[in-house]
Formats: structure tokens, C-alpha cells, sequence
């Protein structure tokens, strides 16, 4: 089982905390590789939301909201990656990177859709995404999760427990991992998902194994098979097809922005395609990313 929060030493790490202002003005911890239509960003500094732009580069703190039918992509300085589909809030709360020792970090999802991939391969990387229900512990792999009322329609097609289950529209959150698990290929790292909640955690290892909470003071269903029809769905929120139209960046996980922005990421490669159909492939493996890790 993984604790669902982590501390890495700080001796030469890049360290973030929400307490330290100065670090998280000056400071950036990522930037952003894709925006779909209306994407706002506030913070302590600046509370008037403003519109989000491709490049951009985020800070410890900022607070990241999408309209209808919009999606961005966020990479962060291991290479790890958030993105987020319509009607979605994303708040990056921690962030601790020393790229000989890994990496930690946690995230706030308050609602939407969202998918999250580990980085630069190091057994030491960590990290852990709150919603209103539950608490995510996640250690190299990929996770996709959605949280609302789209995580409570998904769930009245699963199998009986998770269906019958009485759920609040707003926070019923609703997490997948997509991989890699213990069935692996050779030679890649295992990853491995917690949900806990109300003191109970559930651990996911496989690809497609599920778990729902569907509101606060409920213990977590699963771990559950999600079927091939909750997962079009769940594709469907993080990377609404109404969201695609004419708009490219919204083709590309990384979009090439890698080479663009030596001074906050590495050079290098993508590492695959955002799925904006319902076909829903398996995500690239996290633990084969191009290019080396960037120097804090």
C-alpha cells in the first residue's frame, strides 16, 4: 500500500512549499504544452483570473480553471504531466525535485476530468492528488480520475456496488489506473495507485482496475474492472471532442514544446497523443520519457 502523502529529503532538492511566497512567485514549476478555448489562471498576487496561454509558465499556488468544452495540458520539470478536460480546477499544493533523488509532489482536483503521468524514471518519485473525497497516492504510472457529477453517471454502469451506491453530484470521485502495473513489460518499473478515504485505502496494481468514492465519510468501492464504455466516457471528460475543432495543441500531449523552453524543461521528445476520441488506447509508458531530466 502507498501513503497517500510523501516527504523526500531537501539536502540539493528544488523545493516549492505553499508556505514559501517568495519561491512560489519567482519560481516556476512548470508550463503550459496545450490550451483548448477558455482556460483561466488566479493566484494570492493576481485573484482576477486571467486566460491561459501555451508557453506559460506556473507557479506553486496557481489556481488552473476550464470552461465548457475546453482542456489544457500541464508539464511540469520532471516530466510528469497533468491534464484536465472541461469544467475542471487544478491546483498544484507541493512540489520537491532533485532530479538524483526523485520526485514529490501533490495536487488539488476540486471537480472535472483528469489525467496524470509520472515522469523521469527514479523509484523515489511520488506523489499524491486530493479531491473534496479522497486522497490519491500514486508512484510511477498514470491515473485517470474525474470528479462530480460525470464520476456519478459513469458510475451507474458498473457493477452493482459501485451503481447502488448513494452519491453526492458534486464530489463522487471516481479514479482508474491505466498503467503500467504489475503486468508490465520487462524491465519497466511498476507503478501503483491508493485511494483512501474515511481511514480506508484501496490499492490499484492493475490496468483498468477502479475505485469509487462516491461521497465524503464513504469508504472507497473497489478495486472494480472499469468496462470499455466508463472509459470512453472518462476520455470523453478529460479530452472533450467538442474541444478539438481547429485547434491543434489540442493534438499533441506534449505539443513539441520541450525544445522551446530550455530554461525551464530539458530538451526532447513527445511522449504520445491526448486520446480525444472514444477509443481510449492504452497511455505511453511514463517510465520511458525522451530526453534527460532538467536541472533545477
Amino acid at each position: 500500500m502507498i501513503a497517500p502523502r510523501f516527504v523526500l529529503p531537501l539536502a540539493a532538492a528544488f523545493v516549492l512549499a505553499a508556505g514559501h511566497g517568495a519561491l512560489a512567485q519567482n519560481g516556476a514549476i512548470g508550463v503550459v504544452s496545450s490550451v483548448v478555448k477558455e482556460v483561466k489562471l488566479s493566484n494570492a498576487q493576481s485573484p482576477k483570473a486571467k486566460q491561459v496561454a501555451v508557453k506559460q509558465r506556473i507557479a506553486l499556488g496557481d489556481l488552473i480553471q476550464t470552461g465548457k468544452a475546453s482542456q489544457l495540458q500541464l508539464l511540469l520539470l520532471d516530466r510528469s504531466s497533468f491534464s484536465i478536460g472541461a469544467s475542471a480546477s487544478l491546483r498544484i499544493d507541493r512540489f520537491v525535485y532533485d532530479p538524483a533523488r526523485g520526485r514529490s509532489s501533490g495536487a488539488t482536483v476540486a471537480r472535472g476530468a483528469f489525467r496524470f503521468m509520472s515522469g523521469q524514471q527514479n523509484r523515489a518519485n511520488s506523489g499524491s492528488i486530493n479531491t473534496p473525497v479522497a486522497t490519491i497516492g500514486i508512484r510511477g504510472t498514470i491515473i485517470d480520475g474525474v470528479v462530480g457529477e460525470a464520476a456519478r453517471e459513469i458510475a451507474k454502469g458498473e457493477t452493482r456496488e459501485v451503481r447502488n451506491a448513494k452519491a453526492d453530484a458534486k464530489t463522487a470521485t471516481l479514479i482508474v489506473l491505466r498503467g503500467p502495473g504489475s503486468r508490465t513489460a520487462p524491465g519497466a518499473d511498476v507503478g501503483e495507485a491508493a485511494v483512501a478515504s474515511n481511514g480506508v485505502s484501496v490499492d490499484l496494481t492493475e490496468p483498468m482496475s477502479a475505485v469509487y468514492v462516491p461521497r465524503a465519510g464513504s469508504a472507497p468501492i473497489g478495486p472494480f474492472r472499469l468496462s470499455g464504455a466508463g472509459l470512453a466516457k472518462l476520455q470523453d471528460q478529460i479530452f472533450p471532442r467538442q474541444a478539438v475543432g481547429g485547434n491543434s495543441a489540442a493534438e499533441s500531449i506534449l505539443g513539441g514544446i520541450l525544445s522551446n523552453l530550455p530554461g525551464i524543461i530539458g530538451g526532447g521528445g513527445s511522449s504520445g497523443r491526448a486520446n480525444t476520441g472514444t477509443t481510449a488506447p492504452v497511455p505511453t509508458n511514463p517510465n520511458n520519457p525522451a530526453g534527460k531530466p532538467p536541472r533545477p
